[in-house]
């Protein structure tokens, strides 16, 4: 074979090898493209962590004002001679009145604007005499305005629709994070709490559903 034919042939194999080498480094960036779009990066749609004002229920309130209000029949005003110092610290305003029933509460509370008290306390179904006290409770709390807990009370089933009642009251706290329930029917029974009724406060009773309440709302913030 002469120089000048085997020049050619080294010249076609060299750029059959470069036509070669050009083809595999296509073919490489293609599956790697593939291989790519199949695990595509993602971003997290979760929402960003928010934080809230009012502390979780077993916390004790932070420095401000230091208003309670407690709205109630004639079971929760039993606490009248007590409950200033069993609530020490606090501001108390104790409206309760005999055979007062939970619509004549909301009249109330609609009557102030919602605006009662840092801590409001609720004891309002001894007077129950049936209908849907869960609504009537959510009608109550959308009312109440500046409120940074809710503590609200059970009542001794004296008649069956009370039953229905306090299977409402330990509900909400799965609505509203900030309420806690005193479950004041579990412990009425106790030999000495209530007079012959059953129902109404007599001595250590008085201290007993005081107590409760004191310890749900947790001690008095020191002033802001």
């Amino acid at each position: 074979m002469s120089r000048s034919a085997t020049t050619r042939h080294r010249s076609v194999g060299a750029t059959l090898g470069a036509l070669l080498g050009v083809f595999l480094l296509l073919a490489s960036g293609c599956a790697s493209a593939r291989a790519s779009g199949a695990a595509p990066t993602t971003t997290s749609t979760e929402p960003p962590t928010t934080s809230t004002t009012i502390p979780a229920i077993d916390r004790p309130l932070p420095p401000g004002d230091n208003s309670v209000y407690i709205l109630g029949d004639s079971v929760i005003l039993g606490t009248q001679y007590v409950i200033d110092a069993t609530l020490a610290g606090w501001r108390v305003t104790l409206d309760a009145k005999v055979s007062r029933r939970m619509d004549q509460g909301l009249d109330i509370v609609r009557s102030k604007g919602g605006v009662l008290g840092r801590v409001v306390v609720v004891h309002l179904c001894t007077n129950w005499f049936g209908g849907d006290y869960g609504a009537a409770a959510d009608e109550l709390i959308a009312m109440l305005h500046g409120v940074d807990r809710i503590v609200w009370a059970t009542c001794v089933p004296w008649v069956g629709e009370i039953n229905a009642a306090n299977d409402a009251i330990n509900a909400l706290p799965g609505r509203y994070p900030n309420l806690a329930v005193v479950d004041w029917a579990a412990i009425a029974g106790t030999p000495g709490y209530t007079g012959g009724d059953g129902l109404h406060l007599q001595g250590i009773g008085q201290s007993a559903l005081a107590d409760l309440v004191a310890h749900a709302i947790g001690p008095a913030p020191a002033p802001a």
